[in-house]
C-alpha cells in the first residue's frame, strides 16, 4: 500500500486507559460495552501453560461479569486450579471504529441452586422468551449449570471512535466493510 515507507516515523497510537478497583465498572466505556449483548472472550490460565480463550455471554450484575458455564467445561477445570482471568468485549466496525475493554480479575464459582437464577441471567440477555421451549434449545441451555462471577481487579479500555483516523475514514468512506460468515442453517 501507498501509505507505508520505511522512511516515514511511527505514529501514536491512541492510549489505552487503565482502571483498578471499583473504577473498573464505574467507567462509562465498561458500562456501555458491558451493557449492549456482544460476545465477549474469557481467557483463563490452562494447567498445561497455555491460555484458553472462548467466547462467551455475559451479563453485568451487581459488583461482577456474570458468565454462565457448564461444569464441565475446561474453563470451570482451569478455574478451579487458578481463579484468574481475563474477560475482553470489543465491538469492532470497519476502519478504526473500534472500542473495548480487557477486564482482569478473580473469578468465584457459584454452584447448584444458587448458580440457577445468576444462570438464567445471562441467558435472558441472549434468547428470546419462549425459545427454550424447543427441546434442542432447552438442553443446550441446561448444560449451563454453573455461574462465574468476574470480580474486577484492573482494566484496560480503548476507544478510537473519535480518532481522526476513524473520522478521516467515516466521512470518506474508506473503510472496508468487515465480512461475517454465512449464516448458519
Amino acid at each position: 500500500m501507498a501509505y507505508r515507507s520505511l522512511s516515514r516515523e511511527m505514529g501514536e497510537p491512541a492510549p489505552s486507559k487503565r482502571l483498578d478497583g471499583d473504577a473498573v465498572l464505574g467507567d462509562a466505556l465498561v458500562r456501555e460495552l458491558l451493557g449492549e449483548r456482544l460476545v465477549g472472550v474469557l481467557a483463563t490460565f490452562d494447567p498445561a501453560l497455555s491460555i484458553h480463550a472462548v467466547p462467551m455471554w455475559y451479563a453485568l450484575h451487581e459488583d461482577c461479569v456474570l458468565l454462565a458455564t457448564g461444569s464441565r467445561s475446561r474453563k470451570v477445570r482451569n478455574l478451579e486450579s487458578d481463579p484468574r482471568a481475563t474477560f475482553v468485549v470489543h465491538d469492532s466496525r470497519p476502519g478504526y471504529e473500534v472500542c473495548g475493554t480487557s477486564i482482569a480479575g478473580r473469578v468465584e464459582m457459584v454452584r447448584g441452586l444458587e448458580a440457577l437464577d445468576l444462570v438464567d441471567r445471562v441467558h435472558a440477555r441472549y434468547i428470546a422468551g419462549g425459545a427454550d421451549e424447543d427441546l434442542a434449545v432447552r438442553e443446550l441451555l441446561t448444560s449451563d449449570d454453573v455461574a462465574l462471577r468476574l470480580l474486577p481487579v484492573t482494566a484496560l479500555t480503548w476507544d478510537e471512535r473519535r480518532s481522526p483516523a476513524s473520522e478521516a475514514l467515516r466521512a470518506r468512506g474508506g473503510a472496508l466493510p468487515l465480512v461475517t460468515t454465512d449464516p448458519r442453517r
